[in-house]
């Protein structure tokens, strides 16, 4: 917050002071249990208030421990702007990119950039998403371990690639902005939770692979423009798009920065997250066997054998289910940061503007009073019966409201495909023993490694 709260001015006025949560340290604030255990930290905050002051170094910030204050926020996006600590991290590599641009930018953007995400496109993506996950899945030996997490991003950095540039004109540097990306994943979370930014400008080995990632990430994505505009084609593909995206009533187009920026985005966005769900799907269906077992009979029912198509996705609701448990439980985006552009309350607050905010899809998707026992995998949760009692504001694994991600039909067609086509044709057992610790050490919440072995169904 760039304004304190003044107390006693609120509690005259009837608002309530914001609670700090408890262990904060000189100096750190509460970075330490942030880098370290921050999964169990956010989940203790419910028991401190709905709304938590929690401070990383001496920068404070308020998380929103209750759902139906997220969604005032996710709903109003002129006072609750895109910004703060990730955000403004995340802006160095992608600029005023869909991913954080604020609110008059962001819905220019997104007007321009929507008809490429529309249903009538993604039916065209599913095709490139089968290819990729054939490859992938071609490449896998009877009996032999594999690691599903590598294995997802292999699919989903593929299909990332495949869709957004024709492999004849971005070549190689499609390659090298997967491999750089991952790198700056590895990254950031550390420079978002590092409470004075110091460690970041250490010369270390990890500190120049970063730095060397980001150069590169920008150096492949220009030269890949440029070999599109010296082709002057529409090769079908998201930056053909892109490059032609105008606004039929003024003509407007995305500048050459803003195209850049996307690109980095949704390459950002593309691979990791659905990348982690898939893997989340994988290890409870492997922890789970009476759940494979149900994933199987209705696969067999569907595909007979073969590869899912988009025809075959609506007839594939346990495989549905299962995606939309793991994203509960495992939500690859599971903390974000607004700021508030003017004075304003929430709940029994008062907030100044310039306000630091916080919310976490993970938190919210823990909350008992809302799914009963929050830890235990059931994909029948959202069973037609059952969901109509979960309330709307509680999961959020996309966010809400005009900055939901563009790209949820798409990541989630992708999901289902590769979810279906895997089972129909593999038995994948766990070859990791007790449970899989998921490890916020990336931008997103991904298990590190899951070993499985893979044997080929008959």
């Amino acid at each position: 917050m760039t304004q304190s709260l003044n107390t006693r001015e609120q509690t005259s006025a009837g608002f309530r002071p914001v609670p700090v949560a408890p262990g904060r340290l000189p100096l750190l604030g509460h970075a330490v249990p942030l880098f370290h255990r921050p999964l169990h930290f956010l989940r203790s905050l419910r028991q401190v208030g709905e709304l938590v002051r929690v401070d990383i170094g001496a920068l404070p910030m308020v998380m929103i421990t209750d759902a139906g204050l997220t969604r005032q926020v996710l709903t109003d996006s002129r006072t609750f702007d895109k910004g703060g600590a990730l955000f403004d991290k995340v802006r160095e590599l992608t600029g005023d990119s869909l991913l954080t641009s604020r609110f008059e930018t962001h819905r220019r953007q997104r007007r321009l950039m929507q008809p490429a995400f529309g249903r009538a496109r993604v039916q065209t993506y599913a095709k490139v998403m089968n290819s990729m996950i054939d490859a992938v899945l071609g490449e896998w030996e009877d009996g032999s371990v594999i690691d599903v997490a590598a294995a997802t991003y292999d699919i989903t950095s593929r299909t990332a690639a495949r869709t957004m540039f024709a492999a004849d004109v971005a070549g190689p540097a499609a390659a090298r902005v997967v491999a750089a990306l991952s790198v700056y994943l590895h990254g950031l979370f550390l420079r978002m939770m590092e409470p004075t930014g110091a460690l970041g400008r250490v010369p270390t080995p990890g500190n120049i692979r970063y730095e060397g990632a980001v150069r590169l990430l920008h150096s492949s994505v220009d030269e890949i423009i440029e070999a599109y505009r010296a082709s002057g084609e529409d090769h079908g593909d998201l930056l053909s798009m892109l490059l032609a995206a105008g606004d039929d009533d003024d003509g407007e187009r995305l500048s050459p920065q803003e195209i850049h920026d996307q690109v980095i985005t949704l390459f950002l966005a593309g691979i990791e997250t659905t990348a982690a769900a898939l893997s989340w799907s994988l290890y409870l269906l492997g922890a789970h066997p009476e759940a494979a077992e149900r994933l199987r009979t209705e696969v067999d029912s569907v595909l007979g054998g073969r590869s899912a198509d988009w025809a075959d996705i609506g007839s594939l609701p346990e495989t549905r289910r299962v995606i939309t448990e793991a994203l509960r439980m495992y939500p690859p985006g599971w903390i974000f940061t607004r700021v508030t552009t003017a004075e304003v309350e929430l709940g029994p607050h008062l907030l100044p503007a310039g306000t630091g905010l916080a919310y976490s899809p993970y938190l919210l998707h823990h909350d008992p009073e809302v799914f009963a026992d929050p830890d235990r995998f059931d994909p029948d949760r959202w069973l037609p019966e059952r969901v109509a009692a979960v309330s709307k504001d509680a999961f959020v694994p996309f966010g809400g409201g005009v900055h939901k991600c563009i790209g949820d039909t798409f990541g989630m067609t992708e999901a289902t495909l590769a979810l279906a086509t895997i089972a129909a044709r593999w038995t994948l057992t766990p070859e990791f023993q007790g449970p899989v610790e998921p490890a916020p050490r990336r931008a997103t919440l991904s298990p590190a490694r899951l070993p499985m072995r893979v044997t080929r169904r008959p």
